[in-house]
């Protein structure tokens, strides 16, 4: 092997490794950004205490392991939910929810990237104001049983929470 062939396996060795390197960077910053994606969908039918109660256990165990955390409303047969995390994890989840038999017209009412999460702590949440016996689940938020306080006039309000808090006045 010549010195010219030595320098130019190197320089292709080299090139292989950026291009390795960029497509490593670009998938990680990919994975880092935090995405949001909000919609409304109705209910097929009326659900149960029961129904709800399932679907919020199941919810909780799914969407912590995939590190998706987000708030779950539903009234009166009407869902409003905001789901953040890492944009491939909520594709796929928004994919398998827009197919879920269980809801139709699924409306996509808000998505991108967001700077941090609205709902850290809650894996996920929802109530339904007929259900009080499902505050003892896990997962369960107290978002609707608390009283509006002005923060819907607050300027400077991410616009998740500032649609989450219209559901929540127009429902009561």
């Amino acid at each position: 092997m010549t010195e010219a062939d030595t320098t130019s396996c190197t320089a292709r060795r080299c090139e292989f490794f950026v291009l390795l390197y960029r497509k490593l960077v670009a998938k990680l910053t990919l994975m880092d950004t935090l995405y949001q994606i909000v919609y409304t969908s109705t209910a097929t039918r009326p659900f149960s205490k029961a129904d709800l109660g399932e679907l919020l256990q199941g919810s909780v165990q799914r969407h912590t392991r995939a590190g998706i955390t987000g708030l779950l409303l539903y009234q009166t047969g009407t869902f409003i939910q905001a789901l953040e995390g890492e944009k491939a994890a909520l594709t796929e989840l928004f994919e398998k929810i827009s197919h879920d038999p269980r809801h139709h017209h699924t409306i996509r009412l808000i998505q991108g990237p967001i700077k941090e999460r609205n709902f850290p702590n809650s894996a996920m949440a929802f109530r339904d104001l007929h259900s009080p016996d499902l505050g003892k689940l896990p997962g369960y938020s107290e978002f609707l049983n608390t009283p509006l306080n002005g923060e819907l006039l607050a300027k400077d309000i991410p616009a998740c929470k500032r649609l989450l808090l219209v559901f929540k006045k127009n429902i009561r």
